[in-house]
Protein backbone atom coordinates (compact mmCIF):
# COMPACT_ATOMS: atom_id res chain seq x y z
CA UNK A 1 0.00 0.00 0.00
CA UNK A 2 2.74 2.15 1.00
CA UNK A 3 4.22 1.98 -2.67
CA UNK A 4 1.40 2.53 -4.33
CA UNK A 5 0.49 5.73 -2.59
CA UNK A 6 4.27 7.34 -3.58
CA UNK A 7 3.74 5.96 -7.16
CA UNK A 8 0.52 8.04 -7.22
CA UNK A 9 2.34 10.43 -5.77
CA UNK A 10 5.48 10.87 -8.32
CA UNK A 11 2.51 10.68 -10.91
CA UNK A 12 0.35 13.81 -9.58
CA UNK A 13 4.24 15.29 -9.96
CA UNK A 14 5.60 14.53 -12.90
CA UNK A 15 2.25 15.68 -14.61
CA UNK A 16 2.40 18.64 -12.96
CA UNK A 17 5.56 19.15 -14.12
CA UNK A 18 4.85 18.69 -17.53
CA UNK A 19 1.48 20.78 -17.49
CA UNK A 20 2.73 24.05 -17.70
CA UNK A 21 5.00 22.88 -20.96
CA UNK A 22 2.24 22.24 -23.22
CA UNK A 23 2.72 23.90 -26.27
CA UNK A 24 -0.48 25.68 -28.00
CA UNK A 25 -2.14 23.53 -30.99
CA UNK A 26 -1.68 25.49 -34.32
CA UNK A 27 -4.79 25.16 -36.10
CA UNK A 28 -5.70 26.33 -39.78
CA UNK A 29 -8.49 27.87 -41.68
CA UNK A 30 -8.92 29.10 -45.20
CA UNK A 31 -11.72 31.50 -46.93
CA UNK A 32 -11.90 35.05 -48.42
CA UNK A 33 -11.33 38.20 -46.29
CA UNK A 34 -14.78 39.89 -45.52
CA UNK A 35 -13.19 42.46 -43.84
CA UNK A 36 -10.26 43.80 -41.34
CA UNK A 37 -10.76 46.43 -38.98
CA UNK A 38 -7.71 47.88 -37.76
CA UNK A 39 -8.73 49.68 -34.49
CA UNK A 40 -10.12 46.31 -32.99
CA UNK A 41 -7.27 44.20 -35.35
CA UNK A 42 -9.88 42.09 -35.73
CA UNK A 43 -10.34 39.85 -39.18
CA UNK A 44 -12.94 38.25 -40.44
CA UNK A 45 -12.88 35.61 -42.93
CA UNK A 46 -16.04 34.04 -45.01
CA UNK A 47 -15.90 30.37 -45.39
CA UNK A 48 -18.94 29.27 -47.43
CA UNK A 49 -22.00 29.93 -45.28
CA UNK A 50 -19.96 30.63 -42.03
CA UNK A 51 -17.59 33.49 -41.14
CA UNK A 52 -14.58 33.05 -38.40
CA UNK A 53 -13.24 36.16 -36.54
CA UNK A 54 -9.77 35.71 -35.71
CA UNK A 55 -7.14 38.58 -33.94
CA UNK A 56 -4.21 40.11 -35.06
CA UNK A 57 -1.52 40.23 -32.30
CA UNK A 58 2.08 42.44 -32.77
CA UNK A 59 3.67 38.83 -33.61
CA UNK A 60 1.50 37.63 -36.40
CA UNK A 61 3.46 37.55 -39.37
CA UNK A 62 1.19 38.71 -42.77
CA UNK A 63 2.43 37.10 -46.00
CA UNK A 64 1.11 39.06 -49.34
CA UNK A 65 1.89 36.95 -52.37
CA UNK A 66 4.65 35.10 -50.51
CA UNK A 67 6.08 38.76 -49.49
CA UNK A 68 6.04 39.80 -45.85
CA UNK A 69 3.61 42.61 -45.48
CA UNK A 70 1.71 44.11 -43.29
CA UNK A 71 -2.07 44.00 -41.95
CA UNK A 72 -2.97 46.43 -44.76
CA UNK A 73 -2.34 43.79 -47.24
CA UNK A 74 -5.68 42.53 -45.37
CA UNK A 75 -8.25 43.52 -47.98
CA UNK A 76 -11.73 42.32 -48.52
CA UNK A 77 -12.53 40.01 -51.39
CA UNK A 78 -8.62 38.68 -50.92
CA UNK A 79 -8.02 34.75 -50.37
CA UNK A 80 -6.25 33.96 -47.04
CA UNK A 81 -5.26 31.02 -45.13
CA UNK A 82 -4.43 31.13 -41.38
CA UNK A 83 -2.56 29.46 -38.91
CA UNK A 84 -3.93 30.36 -35.61
CA UNK A 85 -3.65 29.29 -31.88
CA UNK A 86 -6.87 29.46 -29.23
CA UNK A 87 -6.41 32.24 -26.31
CA UNK A 88 -9.45 31.39 -24.61
CA UNK A 89 -12.17 32.05 -26.33
CA UNK A 90 -10.40 34.50 -28.68
CA UNK A 91 -8.66 33.17 -32.49
CA UNK A 92 -5.21 34.57 -32.40
CA UNK A 93 -3.35 34.70 -35.86
CA UNK A 94 0.01 33.17 -36.27
CA UNK A 95 0.51 33.44 -39.68
CA UNK A 96 -1.68 34.96 -42.76
CA UNK A 97 -1.20 34.28 -45.94
CA UNK A 98 -3.20 36.48 -48.49
CA UNK A 99 -3.04 35.58 -52.23
CA UNK A 100 -4.24 36.83 -55.32
CA UNK A 101 -5.80 40.11 -56.35
CA UNK A 102 -8.27 42.36 -54.11
CA UNK A 103 -11.89 41.55 -55.26
CA UNK A 104 -13.33 44.54 -57.46
CA UNK A 105 -16.67 45.92 -56.70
Amino acid sequence: MKKLLILAMALVIATSAFAGQAKPIKSSYSGVVEKYDAATKTLTIKKNDKQGEFVISDTSEVQDNKTKADASALTAGRKVDVEFVMDGAKKIIVKAKVSGPAASK
